[in-house]
């Protein structure tokens, strides 16, 4: 430990902050606490800590305990995973921003951290972290906190048990009061806990999580089988599709979801190419597996759906109408590179299908090279393709955000099938722009279209995306970027497995959180959306021949699938869940949720079977066996 040194452990009684005085070797101690450390190399990085606290007073007390590292250098960037990136900057939410608010501390339940406690600083040369360990709940059930000195060292803090100050962030842009927890001690008793302290030199400038994370699937974490094999994964997502079904305006359409209304699940309005209705997808997948399976009507279902946007969709500028019930609307029409991504390349890919059939479907080649082309000739130098477009004037309304990144694959795709270098060229130019501007400071922005901030999803897409460009161009700069793409992507994967509430939905359903993909800054909940991209970890995997990335395939992917309703359906809430059914959201933490932590939503929305049948077609279950 080089480059770190002790401070004096501290407690609070009854509001009271108190600090202990040094007494012996790694042992404090005021009349009401004898506090001992006890320090254990785990390898080079990587110090195991043990405090055991003895009430030697002569009365019970109710207190919170608090362990605090100073590191040893001025910090450049700091991290807490899946809560705080360098301070969210990015964006106009109103979500936890800084290291404090009113002139104090954040504190943050565990719950809320994709690695338990989790609090990381560094500088170019060097990273330190602090984290709870799982091993068992008075271990786990913990808080974390940052604090800058006045000489720009960081100070790492690791609270007990669950506390949340000086407000709780309890939904999108939202506060409550404090959440304060307290650990109870009767004269003579004593806790025990153990954390863990981590250090280093940054995988690369601003990556130290990359480092840390590695570190946390070795030491934490109770892998669980997978609920489905992928064939039934395939038969239950498909099941969910038909669910999803409707005859629109002579279409085959997929609604956007389901959700309850007098006591059954009805069909909510509203049919989205892309994100999150994934109509497109649906649609490909059901041409694709109809062609493998022989089965004609799922062919004819894709066809009917696919055909409504190529054929109706279409504008005169070669964008693309993704919200198809809005051609009925004479309002000015807003699209944006999220979803113009997913047309273009779930076009291509439809297209190429069906070609290899003898099916003639020119239609769709026609509209993915109409976005392709609109956007290699809007592309700009200073803000990529932008986030949000008029479809009437093609003018961009929002040039923010990584969101822009989601038209690269689609890019790749199409050049693969024409031939025409213009689009690999862009989709390079667009790769390093959002590398270069904001994946390299560890932040991607502004993915999901109900957030503006940082965020976890458009890290997608330059995963997929910086992938398909290392097939074709096989450099040390492309996988770097997938590399980075994915470590940045993982910090927003939880790492262990939260102690569920009695009473919880969590206990109810024995949802396990390992493995979960939190959502944004603005967003704290969890939701299936990584197994889009259990693929892309698998090529990491095969290509730099790091396990930690199949792991991390295996661990995202069996959170994913848990909780799909199994081929006879399931009751939960009172509510009848038709084969293959699942929710979106999982409130691990105090978000959103009237009973507490660990509430599971009614929202059955159309994208998670998109992406688990997506993900279940192109891998086996062997790609995912050790």
């Amino acid at each position: 430990m080089e480059y770190y040194f002790m401070l004096p452990p501290g407690y609070t009684i009854e509001n009271q902050n108190r600090e202990l005085m040094l007494s012996g070797k790694n042992m404090y101690e005021d009349k009401q606490f004898r506090v001992t450390m006890q320090f254990e190399k785990v390898n080079e990085n990587c110090i195991r800590l043990i405090h055991r606290w003895e009430n030697i007073g002569c009365l019970a007390v109710c207190f919170q305990p608090e362990i605090r590292v100073k590191t040893g250098f001025s910090y450049t960037h700091y991290v807490i995973p899946g809560v705080s990136y360098n301070g969210n900057d990015w964006g106009n939410g109103k979500e936890p921003k800084g290291l404090e608010k009113e002139g104090q501390p954040w504190v943050f339940d565990y719950r809320r951290t994709t690695i338990p406690g989790c609090t990381i600083s560094e500088d170019e040369e060097h990273y330190f972290a602090l984290m709870a360990s799982d091993k068992e709940d008075a271990s786990l059930i913990s808080s974390c906190s940052m604090s800058a000195d006045a000489d720009g060292c960081m100070i790492h803090r690791l609270l007990y048990p669950s506390i949340e100050r000086p407000f709780t962030y309890c939904s999108r842009d939202r506060y409550s009061e404090a959440y304060e927890t307290f650990l109870q001690l009767d004269t003579g008793q004593e806790f025990t806990a153990e954390a863990f302290l981590l250090f280093g030199k940054p995988k690369a400038p601003a990556f130290a999580a990359a480092n840390v994370e590695d570190m946390a699937l070795a030491l934490l974490g109770m892998p669980f089988p997978f609920a489905y094999s992928m064939r039934e994964v395939q038969t239950l997502a498909l099941s969910h599709a038909r669910h999803l079904l409707s005859l629109y305006r002579g279409r085959q359409m997929f609604h956007i979801g389901m959700s309850p209304e007098n006591g059954s699940f009805v069909k909510r309005q509203g049919f989205a190419f892309g994100w999150c209705g994934q109509n497109g997808m649906y649609a490909r997948l059901c041409i694709q597996k109809g062609l493998q399976d022989g089965k004609k009507k799922l062919v004819e279902i894709g066809i009917s759906n696919l055909d409504a946007w190529s054929e109706d969709a279409v504008t005169d500028k070669g964008l693309i109408v993704t919200e198809y019930e809005d051609l009925e609307k004479e309002t000015p029409m807003i699209v944006d590179t999220c979803n113009q991504g997913f047309a273009m390349r779930e076009l291509i890919k439809a297209y190429q299908l069906l070609k290899a059939a003898g099916i003639e479907r020119e239609s769709y080649r026609k509209a993915a090279k109409g976005v392709a082309d609109f956007f290699v000739k809007h592309y700009s130098p200073e803000y990529g393709f932008g986030k949000t477009w008029d479809v009437h004037t093609g003018i961009c309304t929002d040039r923010n955000g990584t969101i822009g990144a989601y038209l690269i694959p689609g890019l790749v795709d199409l050049y693969q099938e024409s031939g025409e270098q213009r689009y690999f060229n862009c989709a390079k130019e667009a790769c390093r722009l959002y590398f270069a501007r904001d994946l390299s400071g560890f932040f991607c922005t502004a993915g999901a279209l109900d957030t503006y901030c940082i965020d976890k999803e458009t890290s997608g897409p330059m995963l997929i995306g910086a992938l398909r460009l290392y097939e074709e161009e096989k450099t040390d700069e492309w996988l770097d970027i997938a590399k980075k793409a994915g470590w940045y992507f993982c910090s927003w994967m939880m790492h262990y497995d939260t102690v569920a509430e009695r009473d919880s939905d969590f206990a109810a359903a024995s949802y396990r959180t390992l493995g979960g993909t939190t959502v944004s800054a603005q967003h704290h909940h969890i939701d299936p959306w990584g197994a889009l991209i259990v693929p892309a970890l698998l090529s990491l995997y095969r290509i730099t021949g790091d396990k930690n990335w199949k792991r991390r395939a295996q661990l995202i992917w069996a959170n994913a699938i848990q909780n799909i309703a199994p081929e006879d359906g399931k009751m939960f809430h009172g509510l009848w869940r038709h084969p293959g059914a699942q929710n979106e959201g999982y409130c691990q933490c105090r978000w959103g949720v009237e009973k507490g932590p660990g509430e599971i939503n009614d929202w059955l929305v159309a994208w998670p079977q998109a992406f688990c049948l997506n993900t279940a077609i192109e891998i086996s279950d062997e790609d995912l066996i050790d």
